[in-house]
Parts: structure tokens; C-alpha cells; sequence
């Protein structure tokens, strides 16, 4: 009796195993073929309400995109304004330099960045800048002209730069 009960016992075992292969859950998904740039190490600093920090003028914007991204699917604007490109190739990663166009000066800047692997995958970031005005006035104060020659006993006045003088005569 010991020996049938070991062998149906043998048998509910080998049962409940096959039972729990054959309903178990298996995803078929193929591999991701395609790797994701990254985009990273922005050189200039990010706008935030905290700190209110500026960027100068016209300033040189870099960062790294992975090496498996195809540098000539690299996209980046500025205020919906493409940008010119310097890709440099450096093995591991390129290294992206761009500079900033002279009129947003004193605007606020949100430079997004779009790029695409060489197998397909694509990635996009951004980052919102503050770039400083320029001031025009900044070159010192203006010069007054003096007539070239005044008369004996008369103040000399300064006169404004564009403005039209007439002589009296």
C-alpha cells in the first residue's frame, strides 16, 4: 500500500509541475534593437525662478550626445531658430558646440535639442535660458564736439551727437 500511494503521489507531483509550465506567462517581446541617445553635460546654466541666473550674450552652448546617435540627425534650435553646429567626434561620445544668435539678447531662450540613433531611436531635451541684454551705452559716456573755433569771450557749448546745428550769421 505504501508503494501505490508513493507513486500517485509521484504522480500529483509531476502533474502540478506540468500544469504550472504550461499556464505559466511568458512575454514574447523582441529586444529593443535600438539604444536611446543621451544627451548631457550642458555647459550653460538653466533658468529657474530661484535664482534668476543670465547667460552672457551670444554665448557658446555645449554638451555630449552618445556615440551611437548618427551626428547628422542632431537638430538643435533656439526660440524655434536652428542653430549652427560644430560636431566634434570624440570616440566614446561627439561633443556639440553651438552659439547663440545675437537677437535674443534679453529674451528668454528655450534651446531644445533633437537626435536620432543610427538604428532609428530618437531623443529630445531642452533647456530655458535667460540671456543678459546688451546695453548700447555701455561704452562709456559720449563725447560733446566743440565748434572750432570760438569767438573772444563767449562760453562754449557742448553739443549732442546727430543733432543739427545752425550758425548764425
Amino acid at each position: 500500500m505504501k508503494i501505490r500511494k508513493l507513486i500517485q503521489l509521484i504522480w500529483l507531483i509531476s502533474a502540478v509541475s506540468v500544469a504550472d509550465v504550461a499556464l505559466a506567462y511568458t512575454d514574447e517581446k523582441p529586444e529593443e534593437l535600438c539604444r536611446v541617445p543621451k544627451i548631457r553635460d550642458f555647459n550653460l546654466p538653466t533658468y529657474n525662478a530661484v535664482d534668476k541666473v543670465e547667460v552672457p550674450p551670444e554665448a557658446e552652448l555645449t554638451f555630449t550626445v552618445s556615440a551611437w546617435t548618427d551626428p547628422e540627425a542632431i537638430v538643435v534650435t533656439a526660440k524655434n531658430e536652428p542653430l549652427t553646429l560644430s560636431i566634434e567626434n570624440k570616440m566614446s561620445f561627439y561633443r556639440v558646440k553651438a552659439k547663440l544668435p545675437a537677437s535674443l539678447n534679453g529674451k528668454f531662450v528655450r534651446v531644445n535639442v533633437r537626435a536620432k540613433a543610427v538604428l532609428g531611436c530618437k531623443s529630445e531635451t531642452g533647456w530655458l535660458l535667460k540671456v543678459a541684454s546688451v546695453d548700447t551705452n555701455t561704452q562709456g559716456p559720449e563725447k560733446t564736439e566743440q565748434p572750432a573755433s570760438v569767438p573772444a569771450g563767449t562760453k562754449a557749448e557742448p553739443v549732442e551727437r546727430g543733432s543739427v546745428v545752425e550758425a548764425d550769421e
